[in-house]
């Protein structure tokens, strides 16, 4: 297997503070390492994502694509490499301070996370609810982001009353109810029928189209990664072993990328 050169197929900027404002990474990963235990999950991951991109983070199940998401986020810490997004390290802030970060990203669980008790309305609100805004501005703020994930109905609904992919597009109009500049999505595709998929993967892509969001998407979806990425980075065993343009992806030699994309992942 080959190792990729960390260069500027990673998007890499040695120096952001040099380069122009419009190049210069929203999301940094450099050098990073995570272990729990004496298991490495992370190892030396190296990559940045420039503004307004959408970049898939492909690979098999287990191979740490969840744990790279929390650690950007700072759900969890690096043992090793440092993680910037929007110019800051998240990871040498206070808990208060991380959390006022987080708001400035949006992140779209696997399993949708929706509060069983809570209504689609306090569900997609709860952000504005804990930023103590007014009821109206919140039922206003919650319409348009159903409106934007295509589900205006359904705002006075529960979660049991919908199915697994409209609880996944309500997931997405919670991302980006606090209007993020960054939305990381962990498997947004899931266990869902196709029609289903195509209509998450179109929604991905009109909110970086319309909103100018720049996304990081999780997945083992080979068909979802090559139709909604700008650039998707192969990871295998914590390590990257590719990246580049869908079109590269799929024009490269390298033969356990080509036997990945020959054989449909079954979880």
């Amino acid at each position: 297997m080959a190792e990729p050169t960390m260069t500027e197929d990673l998007g890499v900027i040695r120096d952001p503070s040099r380069a122009p404002a419009n190049l210069r990474p929203i999301i940094t990963v450099d050098g990073l390492v995570k272990r729990f235990g004496s298991r490495t999950i992370l190892d030396g991951v190296t990559f940045a994502v420039r503004p307004g991109e959408t970049i898939s983070i492909l690979g098999r199940s287990g191979t740490g694509k969840s744990v790279l998401l929390k650690t950007i986020i700072a759900l969890l810490d690096p043992d090793e490499g440092k993680v910037t997004v929007l110019g800051r390290n998240l990871h040498e802030l206070a808990e208060r301070e991380r959390l006022n970060e987080r708001r400035l990203m949006g992140y779209v669980f696997q399993g949708s996370a929706l509060f069983d008790s809570l209504n689609v309305l306090d569900n997609v609100g709860f952000s504005l609810t804990q930023q103590r805004l007014d009821p109206e501005e919140i039922r206003h703020r919650v319409q348009e982001a159903l409106e934007a994930v295509e589900l205006p109905h359904v705002i006075d609904r529960f979660p049991s009353e919908l199915s697994g992919g409209m609880q996944k597009r309500v997931g997405v109009a919670r991302a980006i109810i606090d209007k993020p500049r960054v939305i990381l999505y962990d498997e947004p595709t899931t266990g869902l029928d196709p029609i289903t998929t195509d209509s998450i993967n179109a929604i991905i892509q009109r909110l970086q189209k319309s909103h100018g969001i720049t996304s990081l998407v999780v997945t083992h979806d080979i068909r979802s990664a090559l139709t909604i990425s700008d650039r998707i980075i192969m990871l295998e065993q914590g390590r990257i072993v590719a990246s580049g343009t869908p079109t590269e992806i799929q024009a490269t030699k390298d033969p356990w990328v080509q036997r990945f994309l020959g054989v449909m992942p079954t979880t």
